[in-house]
């Protein structure tokens, strides 16, 4: 079974006017609601491929029980945290007429000590040589090493840790030796110190990393992905498309990368998938994770050259 760890997960709302009037009654044309958030992305990739996962993570008050809802409704199995705190808000007002957005976040819940240990006792619970995408930001108020102390304790158990995060949670956490990371460029350079550009330097980079993790994937945003593993380094180019979704291709790539690696399919092959995932979400509407059909008819034209 696949387990995803999101921290600190959003629920997002859109409405839509044609023209905001101030002093006056406003009439919405469009509602959207949907869950947001690093491995609930991750989630829903597997979920469309076929897959099946269990998502964990915190969730307070109405807005973390609607959010857990409309997951059950997409068909995505979670197992959140209750907390005292309110689950985060994104609320963006879009005017048509004008072509305006306003976004409006609410702030971010912090745990007390005891929802912290609910939620470590049920990542403890997770069945050994599982696979464990663990996600995203720590919340304000956690220590920076959570993730870390997680990895480190997931790994005795023979559990898989997928790793995707940013700074000093990145850097304590990569010290543990997880079984993956996915940086992208900036996050990347920010755990090296570096200033990398091309895949022939980032490969100079990572070697140091590869001491302690056995696949390494970073993302190139519209330039595709590098990865770095045992079997080799391999460069995957995408096809070009119209990019109307910057927010969530990393997050597919990560999933349809480990929707692979637990089928079976060889290191370079996975990471085929994981690119041609993040490249149809790029390509997808602004709020739409990547459809199967597009998946496919982008990753045979996604092109792997070993260097």
């Amino acid at each position: 079974m696949i387990y995803t760890v999101t921290l600190d997960p959003m629920l997002d709302r859109v409405i839509c006017f044609e023209e905001l009037v101030y002093d006056d009654i406003n009439y919405i044309t469009e509602d959207q609601k949907r869950p947001a958030g690093k491995g609930v992305d991750v989630a829903r990739v597997i979920r469309e491929l076929g897959g099946k996962s269990i998502s964990l993570g915190f969730a307070g008050g109405y807005a973390g029980l609607e959010m857990t809802d409309l997951l059950a409704a997409e068909g995505i199995e979670a197992d959140f945290t209750r907390i005292k705190d309110e689950t985060r808000s994104s609320l963006t007002i879009f005017q048509r007429k004008k072509k305006m957005q306003t976004l409006l976040h609410t702030p971010q819940p912090v745990p007390d000590q005891s929802e912290i240990d609910s939620l470590r006792a049920k990542v403890d619970a997770i069945p050994d040589g599982s696979s464990v995408a663990i996600c995203g930001n720590i919340p304000s108020g956690m220590k920076q090493d959570f993730f870390a102390g997680l990895i480190g304790s997931l790994k005795q158990r023979n559990i898989k840790v997928f790793f995707d995060s940013d700074r000093e949670a990145l850097i304590l956490g990569v010290a543990q030796g997880p079984y993956m990371i996915k940086p992208n460029l900036f996050e990347l350079n920010r755990l090296t110190g570096s200033k990398a550009a091309r895949p022939q330097e980032i490969k100079e980079v990572v070697k140091p990393v590869q001491d302690n993790v056995e696949y390494i994937i970073v993302s190139l945003g519209a330039r595709g992905a590098v990865g770095f593993s045992k079997e080799g380094s391999y460069y995957a180019k995408p096809p070009r498309v119209n990019v109307r979704n910057s927010t969530g291709p990393g997050d597919s790539l990560l999933g349809g990368f480990i929707f692979a690696m637990t089928q079976g399919h060889s290191f370079a092959e996975s990471l085929r998938t994981g690119v041609a995932c993040g490249t149809a979400t790029a390509a997808g509407v602004s709020d739409a994770v990547c459809t199967k059909n597009d998946i496919n008819t982008i990753k045979e034209e996604v092109i792997i050259e070993r260097f």
